[in-house]
């Protein structure tokens, strides 16, 4: 009966280190440390940010059609904010406005942005100082003013970048009330920005809306093992909140060739919350991976729009996957 025993708990050891090693993601926040804010009078309204390896980051307003190199140094332990600056703009020729999104590709030393006015996307080279269009699916020229491509993330192991409107899109419904949440639009490319797949996605509810703003996707981030997050501005009765959410498409309708999603039939991706937090009348609407952490964790930062403010706000946390490829 002993020697039952003994295998019992053997096989339930192993069984938990089993579940452990493919534990679903994680997003803590970092100790002693809520927030880190930055005076910066060069431009307000950050929305964007991507990490370009070391204490290099890149940023976008959605007042300047400028790109922003960042420094944020980080603890290589705890993923702390230790210090962060935002250097000289390097401007952009083009007639997209309203930076929101931008993902960096290292391989080619070049940057994308999305932007709210336009409904498209734009490359830029950082060396030789050009933009590079890209071909939006015609179907976002049917967002609401102010409400289209507020975000853009691209992994380079994985080999994609996503974007998605932040509230509906007029033929796909309203936009997101006390009542349900707003249906929006994941986009897939893949890595020569062919569009590739597209999923319907639910917002959480909106108890409150001001001056046309309402809950919304603020942005996304694309992990190496194929998962992506969805970072929601959630507006409450009393005040902001950010939430990440993965989400889980394996289930969920290719939409790509469905005019109107209003009263159509389709099953929109998954979501399952990994992370929250109330930042009362602080708008965080850029994410971005950072460099590993010791512990093997990973950094994960985000930023938030001033609101015609000088000071900017960063959130350092820290983020672990299973890492086994999502399908």
């Amino acid at each position: 009966m002993m020697c039952v025993l003994r295998v019992f708990r053997i096989v339930a050891l192993l069984f938990a280190i089993s579940c452990a090693a493919l534990a679903e993601t994680e997003i803590e926040g970092v100790r002693d440390q809520q927030t880190f804010s930055i005076e910066y009078r060069g431009a307000t309204d950050f929305s964007g940010l991507t990490w370009a390896g070391g204490n290099d980051w890149f940023t976008v307003s959605d007042k300047v059609r400028a790109i922003f190199p960042m420094s944020i140094t980080l603890d290589p332990a705890s993923g702390k904010i230790l210090g962060a600056s935002i250097g000289t703009p390097v401007p952009v020729k083009t007639k997209l406005a309203d930076f929101e999104g931008i993902a960096f590709v290292p391989g080619k030393q070049r940057v994308y942005v999305s932007c709210e006015t336009g409904d498209g996307i734009f490359g830029f080279d950082l060396k030789k100082r050009t933009v590079i269009p890209v071909a939006v699916p015609p179907i976002f020229s049917k967002a609401r003013n102010n409400k289209s491509l507020e975000s853009l993330t691209y992994d380079s192991t994985v080999g994609n970048f996503w974007t998605a409107n932040e509230e509906a899109l007029k033929c796909d419904g309203p936009m997101s009330g006390s009542e349900r949440g707003a249906v929006v639009r994941l986009q897939r490319f893949d890595g020569a920005f062919r569009p590739s797949g597209q999923f319907a996605y639910v917002t959480e509810l909106s108890t409150y809306r001001a001056h046309g703003g309402g809950t919304g996707v603020s942005d996304l981030a694309l992990l190496p093992n194929g998962e992506l997050l969805v970072l929601e501005r959630v507006v409450g009765t009393f005040g902001l909140s950010v939430k990440i959410f993965r989400t889980e498409l394996g289930g969920a309708t290719d939409i790509s060739e469905v005019p109107a999603l209003e009263g159509g039939e389709y099953k929109p991706a998954a979501k399952t919350l990994i992370f929250s937090r109330a930042t009362l009348t602080n708008n965080f609407e850029g994410i971005a991976l950072g460099p590993p952490l010791a512990d093997g964790w990973r950094s994960l930062v985000l930023i938030a729009d001033s609101g015609g403010g000088t000071t900017h706000l960063l959130i350092p946390l820290r983020i672990r996957w299973n890492a086994k490829q999502s399908p």
